[in-house]
C-alpha cells in the first residue's frame, strides 16, 4: 500500500500523510463545534497512533468497508462528520490533561476518527480511525452534533438552498467535499482521470511510500538535526 507523504512534520519529528489535495489538513474543527479550531492531520505514526497504527489495527476492516485507503476514509470523515464526542484523557504534560474526541459519521456504521490536539494547539491529530457499530460511544458525552444544530434553526427561514443541491455542495460539518465519490479510489500516481478530477490531487506526490520501507524512508529522507 502506497501513500504520499508530506516533509512537513508532526510535533514529534514524523511526517504527514497528503489529504486527496495534496496538503496536510483532511478537514477542519470549527469554532460552531465548540472546541479549538484546528485543521484535522495525519501522521505517518507509529504502532500506537496514526497510519501505520491504523493500517495494523483497522486497516482491513477499512478496505471492508468499501475504501480504498485509510487516507480515504479519514478523509470522507474529516469533511463530513456530523458527530463529535468526548473519548479518553490523557495527560499533555505533568500538569495539563489533554482530552481526545470522536469524530464521527453515523450511516449503517459508525465511522469515527479518535482526535487529540497537539500540544501547541495547532491541529487535531488522528490517533487512530475505524468503522464502528452504531452502538458504539452511543454512552459518551456529545460536544457537538449536526442534527441538533439543524433542529435549532428557524423553521420559517426560506433563504437556505434546497437540501439536495446543499448535501452535494458541502459536508454536514460545512466543508465543501467531493469525498464521497473517493470511496473506492487509490491514492498513488497511477490515479485514474476520473478521481483525479473528483479528489484534486496534486501531481506528483512528494513522495510515495510503502509502509514496509517505512524505516528505510526515515533514514535516507528525514532532515537531520
Amino acid at each position: 500500500m502506497e501513500y504520499c507523504i508530506s516533509k512537513i512534520l508532526d510535533q514529534n519529528g514524523l511526517p504527514f500523510v497528503e489529504a486527496p489535495d495534496g496538503g496536510i489538513d483532511f478537514g477542519h474543527i470549527t469554532v460552531e463545534q465548540n472546541l479549538t479550531p484546528a485543521p484535522i492531520r495525519l501522521s505517518i505514526g507509529d504502532r500506537y497512533n496514526g497510519l501505520m497504527h491504523i493500517e495494523i489495527r483497522h486497516g482491513d476492516q477499512i478496505r471492508k468497508a468499501g475504501f480504498e485507503t485509510v487516507v480515504a476514509f479519514v478523509a470522507y470523515v474529516a469533511q463530513n462528520y456530523n458527530t463529535i464526542k468526548k473519548g479518553n484523557v490523557y495527560m499533555k504534560s505533568v500538569e495539563e490533561e489533554n482530552q481526545t474526541y470522536l469524530v464521527q459519521l453515523a450511516d449503517e456504521h459508525n465511522n469515527t476518527l479518535w482526535v487529540q490536539l497537539s500540544r501547541d494547539d495547532t491541529y487535531w491529530n488522528v490517533n487512530s480511525a475505524g468503522v464502528l457499530s452504531k452502538r458504539y460511544g452511543r454512552n459518551k458525552e456529545n460536544i457537538w452534533s449536526a442534527s441538533e444544530l439543524q433542529n435549532e434553526e428557524p423553521a420559517s427561514s426560506n433563504t437556505s438552498q434546497p437540501a439536495t443541491n446543499a448535501d452535494k455542495e458541502a459536508g454536514s460539518n460545512g466543508t465543501v467535499s467531493d469525498v464521497s465519490q473517493c470511496k473506492n479510489t487509490t491514492f498513488s500516481k497511477n490515479a485514474s482521470p476520473d478521481y483525479k478530477n473528483h479528489c484534486k490531487i496534486s501531481p506528483p506526490c512528494q513522495k510515495l511510500l510503502s509502509l514496509s520501507l517505512y524505516i528505510k524512508y526515515r533514514a535516507k529522507c528525514l532532515p537531520r538535526p
